[in-house]
């Protein structure tokens, strides 16, 4: 345990500047009540604090999150004894948080916790598995959607209540600029896309805009999927299996010399790694940028943020094929993500309250109202009303209905080696460290786990 411990810690260490930002993120309920777990004399049922830190910023929230708010006003006012300090953080923040406070193991009541944490949780005791409390409720238990627990289940134990299924991977694009370009339908191979990257440029505009100071989105939401194409998802399932794949075989070392070509190109705002994934949807907005790439949470985003001149002229696809891969060219990165769980701590009737708490965070009911708000929720609704949908999320569900799902490296690899990895894509996209040797880097940390 110790030795886990260890491994948070270094992770933190080397996310310190992260750490100040969390710290200037954060957003607290100013709300408290006495802790107590006992039921009174009388019947009444004494007050019950749970505290839950996530990342569902009230002012800037997504269908998903909006279903969140929803479920967490409706369990209040179900539930008048039981008050839930709330901790909210920026997503890019609440990563680094979460690691912090789990290396210290001072976890909150109730977090989100992503499938790339799961191992270390586990061996550091931080949490237990969800079966019973599924298995309590089998009709709760069936409404999830097929394959929504596998980032979080490990040897049959299901370590976490999913709140989406979607992908990471799609290219948001307009085609106007396309268009203007001399593009009048989408690139088919990989070739015309770079063609395209050129054209585009040479008209004035930034043909992807980049936010990834987070680290996170040139890997999960572009190299997850570039990789794929490149090295077929068996390769990452040998990696993950520890069956003889290395970061080293060329196949991978491809799909990093693909994304570097293209910074190197100047498909990229040159201030990739400062602005986040919010900053690089406004270029698009604004209209300076041709395409960026995200999952499926950004389709209510632009939605809600684009101007509409903006948005009528968006279009969804995904990365086209790659001369000589192994992958399936219809592929895109995706999965659950991130997921619900509680304090191992927990006993009595806060763990009561708390349980109590997931059931009512993800069902029927709430998945209505992340649909309606154009999300992909864990649980698919009895019926939901098609005319609250956008046109874009209608774009959106027929795109990932013809499109294979393969797994997101930083949701399925441990938090070591993608942080070597993230770190390491910083500095490709700015031309610091080669392809050749960034791999070397990668699968020297491989190699520790």
């Amino acid at each position: 345990m110790k030795k886990n411990i260890l491994k948070l810690l270094s992770i933190v260490i080397v996310s310190s500047m992260l750490l100040t930002f969390a710290g200037c993120g954060v957003k607290k309920s100013e709300k408290t009540e006495p802790e107590s777990g006992k039921q009174s004399v009388d019947g009444k049922k004494e007050p019950v604090k749970l505290t839950f830190i996530n990342y569902f910023v009230r002012d800037n929230l997504a269908g998903n999150g909006k279903a969140f708010v929803a479920a967490m006003e409706k369990y209040k006012a179900d539930n008048p004894n039981i008050t839930i300090e709330e901790e909210i953080l920026s997503p890019d923040a609440y990563e680094t948080k979460i690691k912090t406070l789990a290396a210290a193991n001072e976890l909150p009541d109730l977090f989100l916790l992503k499938g790339s944490m799961l191992s270390t949780f586990i061996e550091n005791k931080l949490i237990n598995p969800l079966n019973d409390l599924l298995d309590k409720d089998p009709e709760w238990k069936n409404s999830f959607k097929e394959g929504v627990f596998d980032d979080f289940t490990i040897d049959d134990k299901i370590y976490g209540i999913p709140f989406q299924m979607m992908s990471t991977h799609a290219i948001y694009y307009n085609k106007k600029i396309f268009e203007e370009a001399g593009f009048t339908a989408f690139p088919k191979d990989w070739d015309e896309f770079k063609d395209a990257v050129t054209k585009i440029k040479a008209k004035g505009y930034v043909p992807i805009a980049l936010g990834n100071k987070g680290k996170w989105v040139a890997e999960s939401c572009i190299l997850s999927a570039l990789g794929d194409r490149f090295t077929g998802t068996d390769w990452f399932l040998s990696i993950k299996e520890k069956q003889g794949a290395k970061f080293t075989d060329p196949e991978f070392v491809n799909a990093l010399s693909a994304l570097q070509e293209l910074a190197k190109m100047g498909a990229f705002n040159t201030d990739m790694n400062s602005i986040d994934n919010e900053q690089q949807r406004t270029l698009y907005y604004n209209g300076k940028a041709a395409m960026f790439f995200e999952g499926g949470w950004a389709v209510s985003q632009v939605v809600a943020d684009a101007p509409k001149e903006v948005i009528d002229a968006t279009e969804l696809t995904i990365l086209p094929a790659v001369k000589g891969g192994k992958g399936d060219s219809k592929a895109i990165s995706g999965g659950a993500g991130w997921a619900y769980n509680m304090n191992s701590k927990l006993n009595g009737v806060k763990k009561e309250a708390a349980e109590a708490l997931l059931r009512a965070l993800m069902n029927k009911d709430v998945a209505k109202i992340a649909v309606e708000n154009n999300a992909m929720p864990a649980v698919n609704p009895d019926s939901y009303d098609k005319s609250k949908l956008s046109p874009l999320a209608v774009k959106y569900v027929e795109l990932i209905s013809n499109t294979k799902v393969v797994p997101v490296y930083d949701v399925q690899l441990t938090p070591p080696v993608i942080e070597v990895m993230n770190s390491g894509l910083q500095e490709l996209l700015i031309n610091v460290v080669s392809p050749e040797d960034l791999a070397k880097k990668i699968q020297t940390e491989y190699e520790k786990q």
